[in-house]
């Protein structure tokens, strides 16, 4: 007999009782047909035909679960990418690089944040869904009961008459088991047990239910109570048929799988599949204060991404926050602790510096009482070296007197003899031999005094001066000639042709008050054509506090650039270096053009002995030209003022006080040098640079060039012999100028400080020398 057939068979076999002789006669006719023992068979049957409906419930229970399970972490899924892209939006788009720091920080706390914010609000989302469809239920049901009452009917009932829903679900809440009237729950049949527990189901979905309905489906649930009983009862019996239909022909299709089976237990359990990270160990406190400080300030920067995450989940921001505090604070510690291995070695490195700077202390005062202790001795030395020259001067000035009166005597007996032979003579007296002898002593003298340099040359014709450079000093060097009327015709050359042609412009405005001189149009090197003297101002200007020679390589570039042109258009002129340092640009002019010396040179200290003489007279109450006195060397720093022989009126002020401008100098005249080396340096202090003092001194020195005048200026030409000085260096000595420029070196007798201070500034300027690259 197949299942299809057993199962109408099995109901009719516990739905009917014997009430005759067919019923009877029929089931011993099976019993004989069948089986020996029918009772028997048919409770095995029974069994596997509810083992299998159980089977086939529990598979689609499982199914359901599963679909349930695989919807809900879709939607999780889908809820941690929105919320963890709209993140890293907000990151990036962060102006505040802190911001951005912190945040990538707690990036695996905010991703663990998201997980269980999306976890919990899907499946609200979808408890909320289960309840809306428990009530959509009830709606229909309400629907269906409305169809079928007519419009009113239904509400009046007694007022003591208790309320059947609020039964039912009070019954529900007390866990009581439904039971159908009259008879045991063991005799009944398993079709009535099944409608009994469907019922329940039923009832159960309407009271958890109950409570989403709007107030007026409640009123209508309440009026319509018997009714929604009713339908209950009918939709769970056609249920209940339709399944036991089902479970007489047809075997369950697949069995369940214990694992999906786990999801039955209840939906919640469906968050578990979201991803978790393993939860941090509880955070541990810190003692430190200024650890807990940062953690707070870094927090409150990235508080508002923390509130956009969690919204109202203050369950959920805190968690993130905790789980963000941990790791802060691991940085916060690593920062400070890099912090202070920072300060400990700022300290050490200052603490090493302070020793150093107490050792060089210390360096330098045994350095000073070294120095001290050599200039003591020096000075001893010094004196005893005096007292000596003072013997041997007064030994030699004894002598001289003697040997003076012994030629007086002789001298005496001569005129008397030449007397004599004048008497006999017709040429008379002085001439002759003695007209001769007279000439080789005064040659011989001159030779003493000077050192005569090459000459004469043949020099250009006329009186154009070029300036070569048209910057401040170049036309300081311009307006001096013209307005002292030392020419009448300039050249301007100047790299930057515009500029020069707006000072051209600028003096030619002006030139009816300077008897309208001849200033030609710089266009090119092609101006400086047969100039008669060449004054090359070209060159970097000084800046406040820094030497000449500071500047020197940067101008020996452009003296090296510009000598070669300017001699190939006057090859027979005179060429005056006032570029600084103008000792060694001098120097560079001279080796790129290979001139002779006469017709190169620098002004020098010129204006130096302008100053010192200025100075002088000032604190005499004379003036400057009522002093003479010269100042040689470099023009600069390791000038030497010669105090041996500055004299006024004749009178040399070394007769007045022996020890003047020395170390022992009671009066601290060497304060006026002083002076003159620093008075090109407050100068420049203000204005930048200086200009005017140094274009009248090449006025002067122009002036005595053109007159053919031989006067003695300080200028700055190769010393090599003079003073002990064995190398070619250009400095300062005193030379007598003439038409092609230098004639002759006056040979200085220097006194042993000034000749020890020479040597020094012809070793400075020897070293800037050397320096440059030619």
């Amino acid at each position: 007999m197949s299942m299809r057939r057993m199962g109408p068979l099995h109901g009719l076999l516990r739905d009917k009782t014997p009430r005759g002789p067919c019923p009877l006669t029929m089931a011993q006719s099976l019993q004989q047909n069948y089986c020996k023992n029918p009772g028997e068979d048919i409770c095995k049957l029974k069994r596997k035909l509810e083992e299998a409906t159980q089977k086939r419930k529990e598979a689609e229970a499982a199914a359901e679960a599963e679909r349930e399970a695989a919807m809900i972490k879709n939607r999780v899924d889908k809820c941690i990418i929105e919320k963890t892209k709209a993140f890293q939006e907000c990151v990036e788009g962060s102006a505040d690089k802190q911001q951005q720091d912190i945040l990538r920080i707690m990036m695996g706390c905010l991703k663990t944040g998201i997980r269980r914010i999306c976890a919990d609000s899907v499946m609200s989302a979808f408890c909320r869904e289960k309840a809306e469809a428990g009530a959509n239920k009830i709606r229909q049901m309400l629907k269906q009961c409305g169809e079928k009452l007519p419009k009113g009917a239904g509400s009046n009932r007694e007022p003591n008459a208790v309320d059947l829903i609020q039964k039912k679900c009070r019954e529900m809440a007390e866990s009581k088991k439904l039971q159908a009237p009259g008879g045991n729950q063991a005799e009944r049949s398993r079709f009535a047990q099944k409608v009994d527990q469907c019922v329940a189901s039923g009832w159960k979905e309407v009271c958890s239910s109950r409570s989403n309905l709007s107030e007026k489906e409640q009123v209508e649930l309440d009026r319509m109570q018997q009714c929604v009983c009713d339908q209950i009862k009918e939709n769970c019996r056609q249920q209940v048929l339709r399944e036991m239909c089902a479970d007489g022909g047809q075997q369950p299709k697949r069995k369940a799988n214990s694992e999906v089976l786990t999801f039955k237990a209840r939906p919640t359990e469906v968050a578990e599949e979201v991803p978790e990270e393993k939860p941090s160990p509880p955070p541990k406190e810190s003692l430190n204060p200024e650890v807990e400080k940062c953690v707070q300030a870094k927090l409150q920067c990235v508080e508002g991404f923390i509130r956009s995450l969690s919204g109202d989940e203050a369950t959920a921001r805190e968690n993130i926050s905790e789980c963000a505090r941990i790791k802060l604070r691991e940085q916060c510690e690593a920062e400070i602790q890099q912090r202070k291995l920072e300060e400990e070695i700022q300290r050490k490195k200052c603490l090493e510096k302070r020793a150093r700077r107490e050792a060089e202390m210390q360096q330098r005062k045994l350095s000073e009482e070294k120095a001290r202790k050599e200039a003591e001795a020096w000075r001893a030395k010094c004196m005893e070296n005096r007292n000596r020259k003072e013997a041997e001067k007064r030994a030699r000035k004894e002598a001289e007197a003697l040997r003076r009166k012994c030629q007086e005597k002789r001298a005496e007996k001569e005129a008397e003899a030449q007397a004599k032979d004048d008497k006999c003579q017709p040429g008379g007296p002085g001439g002759g031999a003695e007209a001769v002898v007279n000439q080789e002593l005064l040659k011989h003298f001159r030779e003493c005094l000077f050192k005569k340099l090459g000459g004469p040359h043949d020099t250009q014709p006329g009186r154009k001066v070029t300036i070569a450079g048209a910057g401040a000093v170049g036309m300081a060097c311009a307006m001096a000639l013209l307005c002292k009327g030392v020419t009448n015709h300039v050249a301007l050359f100047d790299d930057q042709k515009e500029w020069a042609a707006a000072e051209r412009l600028d003096m030619l405005h002006g030139s009816m008050f300077i008897n309208n001189p001849r200033i030609e149009q710089c266009n090119g090197v092609a101006a400086t054509k047969d100039s008669r003297l060449v004054v090359l101002t070209a060159g970097n200007r000084p800046k406040p506090n820094e030497t000449r020679l500071d500047v020197a390589q940067k101008t020996a570039d452009i003296v090296k650039a510009v000598m070669p042109a300017l001699l190939e258009q006057s090859p027979k002129a005179t060429f005056i270096v006032v570029s600084n340092h103008a000792d060694v640009m001098a120097w560079v002019a001279r080796k790129v053009t290979n001139l002779p010396y006469e017709r190169c040179f620098s002004t020098g200290c010129h204006l130096d002995t302008a100053r010192f003489r200025l100075f002088i007279g000032q604190l005499l109450g004379i003036a400057a030209r009522s002093v003479h006195g010269y100042v040689i060397g470099e023009h600069g720093g390791s000038s030497v003022p010669l105090w041996s022989t500055v004299s006024v009126g004749g009178v040399r002020l070394q007769e007045v006080l022996p020890v003047i401008g020395t170390e022992n100098d009671p009066m601290y005249w060497s304060a006026v040098h002083k002076d003159v080396v620093e008075a090109a340096f407050r100068v420049i202090a203000v204005k930048g640079y200086t200009n005017w003092a140094i274009g009248l001194t090449v006025a002067d020195v122009v002036s005595a060039i053109f007159e053919d005048s031989h006067r003695v200026l300080t200028l700055s030409t190769n010393v090599q012999g003079f003073c002990a000085v064995k190398d070619e260096v250009f400095m300062s000595v005193p030379c007598v100028v003439s038409a092609h420029g230098i004639s002759a070196i006056c040979r200085p007798k220097l006194s042993d400080w000034e000749k020890n201070r020479f040597l020094k500034s012809a070793q400075t300027l020897l070293e800037a020398q050397c320096s440059i690259k030619v």
